[in-house]
């Protein structure tokens, strides 16, 4: 979710006949719904406009207006606005003396009875969990939003919205999951840095957020927009940690709206103590809470550490005895993934693709043991052809 701000004055027919007053007249006429009007003032001081949204059956949409910060005119929220529901128009009306501003979704008045667009099989389908990572694309999803096709869950959702709209995207996607239902014409940003305008449903279905979207081939697609956020210098501690390294700067090359603590989210995933901390001049980005320049140097030189060998796969072709003491359990024959924390198995293709490109890398992981517990360790990798070795030890600490 995210956007690009448009013109204003795109659609210019905006209701104003008697059933849009009957819809003011509704939240105003006997004091206000307090969800729908901005506050009315107490006696003797100025009223202040109620928010009449258009439709009236879209509660998300409704709760993303009267959560915004307050702006002073209608065409500063209709700006505000259309950074993400291109198609806003926001028009002041007064009536029978009470005075609103009528915020229309779609540019005009529409009937809350539309049909049901979005139960068509062959439309773009994403499934996105209560905590934002994506864990469906349907192909055509994919191919929309510039995903390759087995990259989908390494995705949080905010890699899709438009630079300058973080904040709105993120408090949409709380609303949604709150339990509102969003229909709505979106501005959204794919991977190829251009500007769609979407046609989106989205729901909370269990434990995730289903949304089925298409193309709103009325709003004519905006150029790409510069992205905002990215720091200017990184520095990364451990600086041997190529690894880390690598890992970071790929989630912040997806980030069209970079934050620390939007990337400390994605580096959690595989670097549960990762820290991202903004100074003067960039940010420092450590891999655990005492991470320093110095550590471990060489320590994969020693004699009887756990040793495993695995393919580009992530099969375990071999493993010593201390491996297997080491984890807990019998690892030859099984994959790297039936071992990690679960949620981060996706992140073992893309560790393993870094590894291939860089030969030879010195990390710090946490998986679990075999009787569940988990195990802090540093490992060291050396990239053999189509094959890995990586050694471990015990971790001092986090």
């Amino acid at each position: 979710m995210g956007a690009g701000v448009e013109t204003c004055g795109a659609r210019e027919s905006v209701a104003t006949g008697p059933e849009s007053h009957a819809t003011f007249l509704q939240y105003v006429g006997s004091g206000g719904d307090p969800m729908m009007s901005r506050g009315m003032a107490t006696s003797g001081n100025p009223v202040e406009p109620a928010l009449i949204t258009i439709p009236t059956s879209d509660a998300a949409f409704r709760e993303h207006v009267h959560t915004m910060s307050p702006v002073a005119t209608p065409v500063e929220l209709e700006a505000r606005l259309r950074r993400v529901f291109p198609r806003v128009v926001v028009r002041e009306r007064t009536i029978s003396g009470a005075p609103g501003w009528y915020v229309y979704r779609d540019g005009t008045w529409s009937s809350s009875l539309t049909g049901d667009w979005y139960d068509d099989p062959r439309l773009p389908r994403v499934v996105v969990s209560g905590d934002g990572w994506v864990r469906e694309a349907s192909a055509t999803a994919r191919g929309l939003l510039g995903i390759e096709d087995d990259d989908a869950s390494t995705h949080y959702f905010t890699d899709f919205v438009v630079p300058g709209t973080l904040d709105d995207a993120v408090n949409l996607f709380r609303i949604i999951g709150s339990g509102k239902v969003l229909d709505a014409t979106i501005l959204a940003r794919p991977t190829t840095g251009d500007i769609v305008a979407l046609d989106i449903h989205a729901r909370l279905v269990d434990d995730s957020i289903v949304a089925v979207f298409r193309l709103a081939d009325d709003v004519p697609a905006s150029r790409e927009t510069e992205i905002v956020g990215r720091p200017s210098n990184v520095r990364f501690v451990p600086a041997t940690d190529v690894a880390f390294r690598s890992y970071a700067q790929r989630a912040i090359d997806r980030m069209p709206e970079a934050t620390p603590d939007g990337l400390a989210i994605r580096l959690h995933r595989l670097y549960p103590h990762a820290t991202v901390e903004q100074v003067a001049d960039g940010w420092v980005l450590r891999r655990d809470h005492d991470a320093t320049d110095a550590d471990g140097l060489g320590w994969w030189h020693e004699a009887d550490l756990p040793r495993v060998r695995y393919d580009a796969e992530a099969l375990i072709l071999e493993a010593n005895g201390a491996a297997e003491s080491f984890f807990g359990q019998q690892m030859v024959g099984h994959y790297w993934q039936e071992f990690v924390t679960p949620g981060s198995t996706d992140q073992v293709g893309i560790m393993l693709d870094i590894l291939a490109e860089v030969g030879a890398a010195e990390s710090r992981f946490r998986m679990p043991r075999g009787d569940g517990h988990l195990l802090d360790f540093d490992s060291y990798t050396e990239a053999h052809g189509d094959e890995f070795v990586t050694v471990f030890r015990r971790a001092d600490g986090p």
